[in-house]
């Protein structure tokens, strides 16, 4: 398998789910959470289905419902459905995720953690959604609670860094230096802390040849 994790803008992305029940209303809630432009087909729907923000057909599953999809997820349960699915979708070259058969999906759903600027993902490649969902709570536990205010900060750094240091090295230094000190100190650094390490970075240059000096 050559799965890569990457984080993707879903607003307005076209998305269809087949299936109604309860595995389908997961997925469409999530879906519907991220912005996607959400299709359900199934014959049968939950009602809970009906109060999302999302297209709904009312029929079987056909092999022309994926066209024009970003992502294809089954939620039927069923195997001649998700084998129809799968096929038309890698002709395609959409992306599948089977709920029942993970093997043959070409997408995994993580289980995730979010606050603010800080995201992560956490996937067993669906082998175990439970311990997938498991070590996400084990590293969430690690994330400080002043974690988005130190993403906020260093958003902000990464600015400073391009007017304060001419080379690459010296930005890296830079916002590695800021980076542990908050993380040390847990809160956000004072403008004067970080004035602090920006001039201790300038002195520790003077003297390598290696590093192109700021004028």
């Amino acid at each position: 398998m050559a799965f890569f994790p990457v984080f993707v803008e879903w607003e307005g992305i076209p998305c269809m789910i087949a299936g109604g029940g309860p595995v389908a209303l997961h997925k469409a809630e999530l879906l519907c959470s991220l912005g996607a432009d959400v299709t359900v087909v199934a014959p049968i729907i939950c009602p809970e289905l009906q109060a999302l923000p999302i297209r709904i057909y009312l029929r079987k599953v056909s092999k022309e419902d994926v066209s024009g999809q970003c992502l294809v997820v089954d939620a039927t349960g069923d195997a001649e459905t998700t084998l129809l699915l799968q096929k038309a979708c890698r002709e395609q070259h959409i992306p599948f995720n089977s709920v029942s058969r993970a093997e043959g999906g070409t997408a995994v759903f993580p289980a995730v953690y979010r606050e603010g600027r800080t995201m992560l993902a956490v996937s067993s490649l669906g082998a175990s959604p439970a311990a997938s969902a498991l070590l996400r709570d084990l590293l969430a536990e690690h994330i400080p609670t002043c974690m988005d205010v130190i993403m906020e900060t260093m958003a902000e750094l990464r600015m400073q860094s391009r007017e304060a240091f001419n080379t690459q090295p010296m930005r890296s230094q830079f916002l590695h230096s800021c980076l542990n000190e908050m993380m040390r100190r847990q809160r956000a650094l004072h403008p004067e802390e970080v004035l602090q390490i920006q001039h201790s970075i300038e002195e520790n240059s003077f003297g390598d040849d290696s590093i192109e000096k700021k004028p």
